[in-house]
């Protein structure tokens, strides 16, 4: 008689590091992150600034300090961020671009958290001293509470063609990018090629315990460098993430085959449920 297991499918955070992984970090080779003499570091952060095509890149505690620092870099107090409802940015980090940034927030009403290039016409604002100053559109990849919806990389470019008709830059809260990468046979670059700055997270399915790397230009980076510090997110070493995420580069493709975003998001779809499966 089989006996059954749990399989917990109620996001994708509850993923465990492997043997390989645990093992990987506790052998790192480490130095002062701070100093840029951190091998493992700055092996991360090039390889995963040439995986989104972009100058440069830097390793955070979090994904949700990849968007706030992000939003500080782009942000002046009174300016307006736009993105869909559902982002990330606006339902799950505590109004931290408000808090932090002074930047409010326009939301747009969509279906599965895309929106299109005449829904960024549609909310830029007028030129006048009442406005607030609209400064950045918001991409979610893949959109989590839009049930791992993914951005066609066509809506992308016409978002982005919009937003830089008026002066916008472009964020990717990149999350989940991979997975889309992966679901939808685009190389990730090809999905970040229209936005400014990007983000991927290492703890999404993949067992990492802690970690996202912000890209963009290398003037960008070198500004959220000065956030980093400002908000506590630089340390002489991370041994816990530097080489338990570059081996996550590597087994992304292998990860998405037993715990796509298509698993999470159909339960979040059945309310968190915990499923009994048998293994036989």
């Amino acid at each position: 008689m089989s006996t059954n297991r749990i399989i917990d499918l109620y996001s994708d955070t509850q993923t465990r590091p492997s043997a390989g992984m645990r093992r990987a970090m506790a052998e790192a080779e480490v130095g002062d992150e701070q100093r840029g003499e951190d091998p493992s570091t700055n092996l991360l952060q090039e390889r995963v600034a040439d995986l989104l095509g972009k100058e440069a890149a830097m390793f955070l505690p979090s994904g949700t300090m990849c968007n706030q620092i992000a939003m500080l870099v782009h942000c002046r107090q009174g300016d307006e961020i736009i993105g869909a409802e559902v982002t990330h940015l606006f339902t799950s980090e505590a109004g931290g671009a408000s808090a932090l940034a002074g930047a409010q927030t326009w939301p747009i009403r969509c279906d599965s958290g895309i929106f299109t290039g005449a829904d960024v016409e549609a909310a830029v604002r007028a030129p006048g001293r009442h406005n607030p100053i609209s400064k950045v559109v918001v991409i979610e990849q893949t959109v989590n509470r839009g049930g791992g919806a993914i951005w066609p990389v066509e809506r992308i470019a016409e978002v982005a063609t919009v937003a830089r008709k008026h002066g916008l830059v472009v964020h990717m809260d990149g999350a989940r990018l991979m997975n889309a990468a992966v679901s939808s046979g685009i190389a990730a670059k090809d999905m970040t090629a229209h936005v400014d700055t990007a983000w991927v997270d290492l703890s999404k399915g993949l067992g990492c315990p802690v970690g996202g790397v912000l890209v963009g230009s290398r003037a960008f980076i070198d500004d959220a460098w000065r956030w980093k510090h400002r908000l506590g997110g630089a340390r002489p070493q991370h041994p816990e993430a530097r080489r338990g995420s570059c081996q996550c580069c590597r087994t992304r493709r292998s990860d998405h085959g037993s715990s796509g975003p298509q698993a999470f998001h159909a339960a979040h779809r059945e309310q968190h449920r915990v499923l009994r499966v048998d293994p036989a």
